[in-house]
């Protein structure tokens, strides 16, 4: 401890330790909720990813469809309904009488189909994989929809970071038209460049409307996920900021394999060896039961008994040929088509994440070339160049490339994050689910 910190100790009043101490206790109770709060989505994105998933119509077009196939697998499994007869029986056509002969009658009938055993169990086993199918198409919808909404959201960022950088550039380019007047008013400078640095104002202006266009546009397309009316406000978002890379391609590869899509082209291929097996089914016979019973009218001095009867049907499945091996055939190519949706679908997804992966890569590098080299770089240039300008040490046209250097490298920086976000949000789609975030900024 030095002496001059030695003679300034005691000078430390009670309340200043005490205002010191709890500074101390409040930095090192925040410290964990700041790296908590650095987790994530940020709130505002979170809210309008939860409006989308419940409003957005695409989805409840899926949800529809995973209800509707849910209740589908019961009737599927159900028996056929019992058929109900009531006939008149052998009424001679001379008198129309009722108790004329003894075999007229009024007959009640009641029957009912039974399949063959196990096929109730297979329709069932095939309505419920559809079942599954729509389940993860469902789930798969969400997931897309949540990933347009995370890009509309960081694409609505870099236009309201555009705007204020294109803003912000404008401001230094009416500087530059004032010294570019003084200049020319006191012979040391050309009318040229007052009408250069005027027509670069002019151009940022422009670059203004287009980015104020660029945000109503944003906010129409991501009011339309949310199915809202295109004017219904939204917040600005939050600025992008840079973000690790801590992801592995052989683990992203390993979540892809089980991601919604696949899953629902898994249960398309269980759904058709179902559907295959209730096909060879068709090779035996369907049995059906019913009973009736016939009333008899009774003559002057004649009892006639009623009727009781008694059926037992089997259906034959003669035509195998021409009906039933071709069934087999198509279920059996239906199963070999979504074995290959499926191989294909993967070959995709593997791929897409390989892709985005290396998007990733590329673009995080570039993220930390330009904030540690080229933006630095380009800020000290252009910042240097407007002195140097007034005092006739650089000309014009050198000036004139150093801004726009500056301009255009905070705008690629601002991209770059953007793709970051992007390509990101396509990840966890590819995958199926929400990627860990390192140091995302609420």
């Amino acid at each position: 401890m030095t002496a001059a910190l030695r003679h300034r100790l005691p000078q430390l009043r009670l309340p200043h330790l005490t205002s010191l101490l709890w500074f101390f206790f409040l930095l090192c109770f925040n410290l964990p909720l700041r790296a908590q709060e650095q987790a994530g989505l940020p709130a505002d994105l979170k809210a309008l990813l939860a409006e989308a998933v419940a409003a957005n119509p695409a989805i409840k077009e899926k949800a529809q469809m995973k209800a509707a196939s849910k209740e589908a697998i019961r009737p599927a499994g159900a028996l056929d309904n019992p058929e109900l007869m009531v006939g008149l029986l052998n009424i001679p056509t001379n008198t129309w009488a009722f108790n004329q002969q003894d075999m007229t009658m009024q007959e009640v009938a009641l029957s009912q189909k039974f399949p063959f055993p196990g096929k109730r169990r297979l329709r069932s086993e095939v309505a419920e994989e559809q079942s599954r199918a729509d389940g993860f198409s469902h789930q798969d919808k969400i997931n897309e929809i949540r990933t347009k909404v995370i890009q509309g959201y960081w694409a609505l960022s870099l236009a309201y970071a555009s705007y204020d950088i294109t803003r912000k550039n404008k401001e230094l380019w009416d500087q530059v038209v004032q010294v570019a007047e003084t200049r020319y008013a006191v012979g040391q400078g050309l009318q040229a460049d007052v009408l250069q640095a005027q027509v670069e104002v002019g151009n940022y202006l422009d670059r203004l409307f287009q980015w104020q266009q660029a945000q109503e546009s944003l906010r129409a397309d991501l009011n339309a996920l949310r199915s809202k009316p295109p004017g219904a406000p939204i917040a600005r978002p939050q600025p992008l900021k840079p973000r690790p890379l801590n992801l592995k391609l052989e683990n992203l590869l390993k979540l892809a394999a089980e991601q919604p899509q696949l899953q629902a082209l898994k249960a398309q291929v269980a759904k058709q060896e179902k559907a295959v097996a209730l096909a060879r089914k068709e090779f035996f016979p369907d049995f059906g039961v019913g009973v009736a019973y016939g009333f008899r009218e009774n003559q002057p001095g004649v009892t006639r008994p009623d009727f009781f009867s008694a059926t037992f049907s089997l259906s034959l499945p003669l035509w195998r040929e021409g009906k039933i091996k071709p069934k087999i055939r198509e279920q059996q190519a239906l199963q070999a088509a979504a074995q290959d949706a499926h191989q294909s679908s993967w070959d995709r997804i593997a791929a897409a994440v390989k892709d985005r992966f290396a998007t990733l890569q590329r673009v995080s590098e570039q993220v930390q070339l330009y904030s540690q080299g080229i933006i630095p770089q380009a800020d000290q240039a252009a910042q240097a160049s407007l002195a140097a300008y007034q005092t006739g040490t650089l000309d014009f046209a050198r000036l004139t490339q150093n801004f726009i250097a500056l301009y255009r490298a905070e705008l690629k920086f601002q991209e770059y994050l953007k793709d970051f976000e992007g390509a990101w949000a396509e990840l966890e789609w590819l995958v199926g689910q929400e990627l860990p975030r390192a140091g995302a900024a609420k």
